[in-house]
């Protein structure tokens, strides 16, 4: 087994970090692109012990499992009734201690006392956007090791920075390079219009209250309008689907199986579930006696099944690393493998901004990725999904294009493209509706701008651009005024500030009485 050339580079970027005196590294890595393999391979190469924690059951077993096999070595456990790490009895077929041991947060917390700080050179945290929290922190400081985290997510929720923890970041991997790669599978998008109403649902840590959104989606009509889709747009993808709440994943699975008529077609399972409960219904979506697998607080991380082909996002997510994760779960490839389709869930009215399937490619403009979204919103209302990449680089295309033509206008005076505005657009759209009120074109009046360039605008068009001139005001960008008057100079005042702009108009000034 080798590594592949990104988890090569990523290898010698950890060592080059501890190399230069960094005691503490992060590894960027997006989810199936093998963190687990990298770290097994320094676990490997290691010149003593490695701890490698993990904050779930699922994610210590697979952990184990993953570097048992790549280092062809005994793995020893320290989780809940086992102790093979500090239990003396507990060696290898050769008699010496095991040099890798994977062990849960929970019961590492309980064991510091017999663990000296100097038992192993390397302390690997993986799911690394965990670091942050107290309980990491206690166990972290008591080992006098090198760190290393690794994490598909370094954003937080909570918006706490890893650099608290981690001194640099060795390695960044993005999505979007691994998908160009081939390294993970590309990424369609669905969006789904639902008549759900999340405007009342309070914000609670950094996500939509559970109570609040549970209270909406449970309602039959909702449940409909998230099965019947699901169901629909399969076509034979194995699926997982995140629901809002424990009893919404259960109700959920009630209606795609009476939706299949068919007992088995989908399965729950929650985080309030013992694992052995769980391991059974795992397996059977593993083998495709269940098609559809829906979970409740389970499975954003670690989840390792590459043949999922569609992930249906069933509730409100704010987080974008958080949608990442689930996300994440359908990147990886796999034989007959095509692409992965996301299905997003965009409800009626919610007054906060949701994460959709485009914003986990963090890198884009964000301009360009308002674009990208309104792009797919457009073709999935056609009933067609769109490549996240096609999206992208169509949204791309509309930006340069726009930004193409404003500094045409620009260059000829125009007073709306000297304030960032492109009339052309409103123009196309302005043909039915009531033209513009006489108080919209006196605003624009006072502002020093043509109102013979909007009277033929419909109310609405005219309010947009308003709006848009109020914005501007607000952030405290340069007047319409200012901004003509830069155009003349030859400057590019678009993204001028106001009290820029006037020092800049008044040295003008200055130059120009001194010429007389």
């Amino acid at each position: 087994m080798t590594l592949r050339p990104y988890q090569q580079n990523a290898l010698e970027a950890v060592r080059d970090a501890y190399r230069r005196g960094h005691r503490s590294v992060l590894v960027v890595m997006p989810t199936g692109t093998g963190k687990t393999v990298l770290f097994a391979e320094i676990s490997r190469l290691a010149k003593g012990p490695v701890l490698v924690i993990a904050h779930r059951q699922e994610l210590v077993e697979q952990a184990r499992d993953k570097i048992a096999a790549w280092c062809n070595d005994v793995v020893a456990v320290e989780m809940a009734d086992r102790r093979e790490f500090t239990d003396e009895g507990f060696v290898r077929p050769d008699g010496t201690k095991p040099k890798i041991a994977v062990a849960s947060i929970q019961s590492l917390q309980k064991r510091l006392s017999r663990m000296p700080k100097n038992a192993f050179k390397i302390v690997v945290v993986d799911e690394a956007h965990h670091a942050t929290a107290d309980s990491y922190r206690a166990i972290l400081a008591h080992f006098d090791a090198h760190l290393l985290g690794v994490t598909a997510t370094p954003d937080r929720a909570d918006r706490v920075p890893l650099g608290e923890v981690f001194e640099a970041v060795a390695f960044d991997y993005d999505m979007r390079t691994a998908i160009r790669e081939g390294f993970l599978c590309p990424i369609k998008s669905f969006l789904v219009q639902t008549q759900a109403d999340f405007s009342r649902a309070r914000k609670v840590a950094g996500e939509l209250a559970t109570r609040d959104v549970e209270d909406v989606l449970m309602q039959d009509l909702h449940l409909a309008e998230i099965a019947t889709p699901i169901f629909k747009e399969r076509k034979g993808r194995p699926a997982i689907v995140f629901a809002a709440s424990v009893a919404h994943a259960h109700a959920l699975t009630r209606v795609l199986n009476d939706t299949a008529n068919d007992e088995s077609f989908a399965a729950a399972v929650d985080g309030s579930m013992p694992f052995d409960d769980r391991a059974p219904i795992l397996d059977r979506f593993r083998n495709g006696a269940h098609k559809v697998l829906v979970n409740c607080s389970l499975f954003t991380e670690g989840f390792d099944v590459p043949e999922i082909a569609l992930v249906a996002i069933a509730r409100p997510v704010l987080s974008r690393a958080f949608y990442a994760q689930m996300v994440g779960r359908g990147t990886r490839i796999a034989k007959g493998k095509q692409d992965l389709l996301v299905l997003d869930f965009v409800p009626t009215n919610c007054r906060h901004s949701l994460a959709q399937a485009v914003d986990i490619f963090a890198s884009a403009d964000p301009e360009v990725q308002a674009r990208a979204r309104r792009i797919a919103q457009e073709r999935s209302a056609e009933g067609e999904a769109i490549a996240l990449e096609l999206a992208l680089e169509l949204a791309q295309q509309e930006q340069e294009a726009q930004e193409a033509t404003v500094a045409y206008q620009l260059k000829r005076r125009d007073p709306f493209a000297a304030v960032g505005i492109d009339l052309a657009p409103y123009r196309r759209r302005s043909r039915t509706g009531e033209r513009a009120t006489a108080t919209q074109l006196d605003f624009f009046r006072k502002a020093h701008l043509p109102t013979e360039l909007v009277a033929d605008l419909n109310a609405q068009q005219a309010e947009a651009l308003r709006e848009k001139l109020l914005e501007r005001k607000a952030v405290g960008l340069c007047t319409p005024k200012q901004a003509q008057q830069l155009a003349a100079l030859g400057i590019d005042p678009r993204e001028m500030y106001f009290d820029e702009a006037k020092a800049l108009l008044k040295e003008h000034k200055g130059r120009a009485a001194d010429a007389e």
